[in-house]
């Protein structure tokens, strides 16, 4: 399904249905709230910053926003790191919601959410947290230098979650950050012209 401002890969199509048949709705829920907040957090940032949204992209690598307009080296920076800060702020919400109703609905989400935010705050790309690097470091080092610097920021983190992830995976913790680490250095190298582009997840 593709047009000008809205579009979805074929991947993010096979992820939602694998996601469908093995979660349930609650599960499902305690999922896309975090990712809705994290994604309204960088909306509502980028409009308040007089940038313009171009549309939106639904990929294997997440929610995609493309916008254009100048802020600042700050204001750059500071629309990437909006929806992982949201989602700080959710989680710390529904966790003390969660403890007041005795929800374990809201406790999951807000674990979630958690997760969600401090990995996307990791300095590598195409997670915010790199985002946030490339802009701050581009006006001190230049374009080239940003994006090698993110770069070995990128390979680095990505090495370090492999090597924790497979210590997690040995002693019977499961896959999922050997998974992440396997997702993000697929992603790593291949995520500079898009941030050029100005487009965050």
């Amino acid at each position: 399904m593709n047009n000008e401002r809205f579009s979805v890969g074929t991947g993010a199509i096979l992820l939602a249905a694998l996601i469908y048949f093995v979660a349930d709705l609650d599960k499902i829920l305690a999922l896309l709230v975090p990712v809705l907040v994290h994604e309204l957090g960088h909306v509502f940032t980028i409009r308040l910053l007089g940038l313009r949204i171009n549309g939106f992209r639904v990929e294997l690598k997440g929610f995609c926003i493309r916008y254009c307009g100048e802020a600042g080296a700050m204001g750059h920076a500071l629309a990437a790191a909006a929806g992982p800060l949201w989602g700080l702020i959710y989680a710390m919400t529904a966790s003390f919601l969660a403890r007041h109703y005795g929800s374990s609905w809201l406790e999951l989400s807000a674990g979630v959410s958690l997760l969600l935010s401090l990995f996307n705050l990791l300095p590598a790309l195409p997670l915010d947290g790199g985002r946030v690097l490339y802009a701050l470091a581009s006006p001190f080092f230049g374009e080239a230098a940003a994006a090698k610097m993110v770069n070995i920021s990128s390979l680095a983190v990505g090495a370090a979650l492999l090597a924790m992830g497979a210590y997690l995976m040995f002693n019977g913790c499961g896959l999922a950050m050997e998974l992440a680490a396997v997702w993000l250095l697929a992603y790593t190298g291949l995520d500079i012209n898009r941030q050029k582009q100005r487009e965050i997840i």
